[in-house]
């Protein structure tokens, strides 16, 4: 091999090179003269000519190379000369990557936070994309999945609940008749008490199941056996599966469990089989019992709509099959049954997760989208600024013979470099996120089978980040380096400026783009929190801070409607044996809910129940509007002989008075209320009842448009009750009155399932849990955002300062006036922020009409009130961002200033 040395160093005394800069040069420049010796002599050449054609490629630029003497300080890379041949570009990009990581860890301040701004976006990304991918992306953990789906009714009739579960009778007529599906199983999920096993009473999540549900799904007990068709019968002896997250916490993974006898809702169950830890369906079931422990209330009542359907499509059916099939069972079911299943069609749909949370996951999806890309600009800002103190090397490079090209890639490749750091770092941003989903509270815990992990689909998205965050952050900077302009450059270099005006301009486009990005991310985080606190603000029209409540399962094998109703009585009886403590039953605590129902006015035209009006009914117990504090506006209300009796008398609330009695008194007057779930009592029910009093307005439903809803209080007794609430004040506080009511049913029935108590206020936040949770994260991406784009313009407006020291000092020596001298380093930033701030508004606009539909659970709009905190935060973030650096740099001694250079 041919020593270059003498030659090169020859050629590059001119340059005023300092030694160790020198020796770089010759190092590079001797590697691409090899590997063009090598490939002239293997094309036959001999060593003379050779090495004579080699330092040819060198000769035709020396005279360019000597006009630039005093331009070769700065460190950079030796010229690679254009024309290395195929099998050497493998090499090219090793080396590329050398470089780049020394460059690197010779800046390691500009490194730091280039790659904590890529990491931030890249760390929001990989969460929000981690959890889309294990609610909507990747396949259900079952056995052929795709061919499960899930059975449920459509109402046609039902304006306010179109969709319902199925009746028990009429899940077994589906499955008898079934062609289109390999299975059918049923499931309902509900809280059951287990005792009786030497340790304290727990209310667990429990699963009544068809005995071939396991089998559906594909899944085995880890110990144990599953159920067996013959422990799905009626009479057959109680059994009772677990999860191995209950054998373990409950029971220590005792190996001896299985054939142990628990106590389910008071009744003896044997332990025959544990299913594996993470298995809980169908969504977050502890223990499973076979659907024949069901009450048999619930078993033979076509009206009682509890069950959920699953099924397993044939490997050639379709789900328009099926939902055929079905529409035909179902039409015989109408015709048979009118009185509880006319006008209702059945709804065949994939497995899945509820689409309204799915819309809310694209629109994070979109805020995380936002948050990168002002990520990138910020980082391409950075890499713009850091070019033009490069240009000087970059430009001897060209003139060495280095292709656009070239230099391009070289500079991709410390973008890539950078951006899979910050991807690296994402990643381990990204775990403290996921990890708060895994621990998500019970009530707002997604179904068993969603494991928020991070698999292949995660990491390809991940690597696609990276390299589109290096295309993003480099492309444009790299093209901005490699133009070739020498006399540009010197000037630019002698002159101090900012650099090229395309330069300038870009720098200015990307803040522009930034502050744009930042707005529209923050108007619809500031929607979402004033939505969330305007919920949490739900006037409910009572005191409800201390008022308690806690709710009782009745639904128990054995029992029935009469022996539920006696175990009422005499749990009020006790409930008024404390008179530090006032409790009362109600069907449903206020804000809980409640059965919704049409109103028919005595003297009404008899019309069809989908043009009734809608209101809430509820019942009550003896002293219920004492306990939560109701003014009785007009007349009275329901005594306690009339409650226990079960008297046709009414109280409704104010709402419903104004609605429906905008004439005279509502006292006296007749009403009916409609089941729209069986036509049957539209026609035949002659159960009307009296308006004996007016009370003031209790929020039990949430409605869209903000205002109360209509309700109707009538006796508990009325009802069938399957569950029972109750509510409770005490002038000791809530964890009195709690415990007051629990000590009353144990010593009544030790075996009632009664879920743990909580105040009014806390059920309400445990209502909102996905508003709190996706507008806390709307937030933190904002926020992110508004440093981000806070950081981009002070970034741009320092560098702006530093490339402009000398004539910042030379303005302030001759006598500059000083807010001329400011508005000179600042105005620039201030227009930025201004046209950003005008571009982002239309986004914001759009955001603010389109979010407030895709939040799950809400009505609420825009309001200029938020958008107007918005853009005073980034104005006064952006006018503290430019303020800075002008500050500081009237602060300078002009000497120093004049000596910068």
């Amino acid at each position: 091999m041919p020593e270059w040395t003498a030659d090169l160093r020859a050629r590059l005394s001119g340059l005023g090179l300092t030694a160790a800069r020198e020796a770089e040069i010759i190092e590079e420049l001797s590697q691409h003269l090899d590997d063009r010796y090598e490939e002239l002599r293997a094309s036959g050449s001999s060593d003379a000519d050779a090495r004579r054609l080699a330092l040819e490629d060198l000769s035709e630029r020396e005279a360019l190379a000597q006009r630039m003497r005093a331009l070769s300080q700065t460190h950079s890379p030796a010229p690679i000369v254009h024309g290395q041949p195929s099998k050497r570009r493998m090499h090219g990009l090793w080396e590329d990557l050398r470089y780049a990581g020394r460059t690197m860890r010779k800046q390691p301040g500009f490194t730091a936070l280039v790659v904590l701004t890529l990491g931030l976006g890249s760390a929001v990304n990989a969460t929000v994309f981690t959890i889309v991918n294990a609610l909507v992306l990747r396949p259900l953990p079952f056995a052929d999945s795709e061919r499960i789906v899930q059975l449920n009714v459509r109402n046609v009739d039902n304006a306010e609940n179109p969709i319902s579960e199925l009746s028990y009778p009429d899940y077994l007529e589906w499955q008898t008749a079934r062609r289109t599906f390999e299975q059918m199983v049923a499931t309902d999920e509900r809280p059951v008490d287990i005792s009786g096993d030497q340790r304290s009473a727990a209310v667990a999540a429990a699963a009544y199941v068809s005995w071939n549900t396991f089998s559906l799904v594909g899944q085995r007990p880890e110990m144990g056996r599953d159920f067996t068709e013959g422990d799905d019968r009626n009479g057959a002896p109680p059994v009772v599966m677990i999860s191995g997250t209950l054998w373990r916490v409950r029971y220590g993974s005792d190996p001896a469990i299985l054939g142990r006898t628990v106590r389910v809702n008071g009744i003896p169950s044997t332990i025959v089989g544990v299913m594996p830890q993470d298995v809980g369906f169908p969504y977050r079931a502890e223990i499973w019992l076979p659907l024949a422990a069901l009450p048999e209330s619930e078993r033979t009542s076509r009206a009682t709509r509890i069950i959920d359907g699953f099924g397993r499509l044939r490997r050639e059916a379709t789900i328009e099959q099926a939902t055929t099939e079905l529409s035909g069972i179902t039409a015989s079911l109408a015709e048979r049954y009118p009185e509880t299943n006319r006008k209702t069609a059945p709804l065949v749909a994939r497995f899945a997760l509820d689409a309204r949370f799915v819309r809310v996951l694209v629109a994070l999806l979109g805020a995380v989208g936002f948050v990168l890309l002002i990520a990138c600009a910020n980082v391409a800002n950075l890499l713009l600024a850091r070019s033009a103190d490069r240009s000087r090397d970059i430009t001897l490079r060209l003139a060495l013979g280095a292709s656009r090209w070239r230099i391009v890639r070289q500079l991709l490749v410390e973008g890539l470099v950078l951006a899979g750091a910050g991807g690296l770092c994402g990643f381990a941003l990204a775990q403290p996120g996921l990890q708060m989903f895994r621990n998500l509270p019970a009530e707002s815990a997604p179904p068993s089978w969603v494991q928020f992990t991070m698999d292949v689909r995660v990491f390809a998205y991940l690597v696609a980040l990276c390299v589109g965050s290096a295309l993003l952050c480099s492309l444009l900077p790299a093209w901005q380096a490699s133009r070739p302009g020498l006399v540009t450059t010197l000037n630019d270099v002698s002159r101090g400026t900012t650099g090229s005006r395309s330069r300038r301009r870009w720098m200015g486009t990307l803040v522009v783009a930034q502050v744009a990005l930042a707005l529209v991310l923050l108007t619809g985080a500031a929607l979402m929190m004033q939505n969330l606190l305007g919920l949490l603000r739900t006037d409910i029209g009572i005191e409800s801070a201390d008022l308690t409540q806690m709710t009782l399962d009745l639904r128990r094998r054995g029992d029935n409607e009469a022996r539920r109703l006696l175990l009422l009585d005499q749990l009020e009886d006790r409930l008024a044996s404390n008179p530090g403590v006032s409790a009362a039953l109600v069907s449903e605590a206020p804000l809980g809910g409640a059965a919704v129902r049409r109103l028919r006015l005595e003297g009404q035209a008899s019309s069809e129940p989908a043009s009734l009006p809608v209101v809430s009914l509820i019942g009550v117990g003896r002293n219920y509007f004492d306990v939560v504090g109701t003014l009785v506006i007009e007349g009275r209300t329901l005594t306690p002989d009339e409650v226990r009796r079960a008297a046709d008398l009414v109280v409704v609330n104010e709402r419903l008075a104004r609605m429906h009695f905008q004439d005279g008194s509502a006292i006296g007057k007749r009403i009916l209320v409609i089941d729209p779930g069986t036509p049957a009592t539209t026609a035949g029910d002659t159960r009307w009842m009296t308006v004996v009093g007016v009370v003031g307005n209790v929020r039990q439903r949430r409605l869209p448009t903000g205002e109360f809803d209509p309700v109707v209080y009538r006796p508990y007794q009325v009802d069938s009750a399957q569950t029972m609430a109750v509510v409770a004040r005490s002038t000791s506080g809530p964890t009195t009155a709690a415990a007051f009511v629990s000590e009353q049913v144990r010593s009544l029935d030790a075996d009632l399932p009664l879920l743990p108590a909580t105040t009014v206020d806390e059920a309400l936040t445990r209502q909102l849990w996905p508003q709190r949770l996706f507008g806390s994260m709307f937030a933190a991406f904002a926020s992110i955002a508004m440093v981000l784009a806070t950081c981009g313009l002070y970034g741009v407006t320092a560098y702006a300062v530093s490339r402009r020291t000398r004539e910042i000092g030379v303005r302030v020596a001759l006598g500059a006036d000083t807010r001329a001298v400011w508005w000179t380093i600042a105005g620039s930033t201030l227009r930025q922020l201004a046209i950003g701030l005008a571009l982002g508004t239309a986004g914001a606009a759009g955001v603010a009409t389109i979010l407030p539909a895709m939040l799950v659970g809400t009505g609420g709009g825009a309001n200029l009130l938020a958008f107007t905190v918005v853009a005073v935060v980034l104005v006064v973030a952006g006018i503290t961002a430019s303020a800075l650096p002008a500050r500081r740099a009237l602060r300078l001694d002009p000497t120093i200033a004049l000596q910068s250079e």
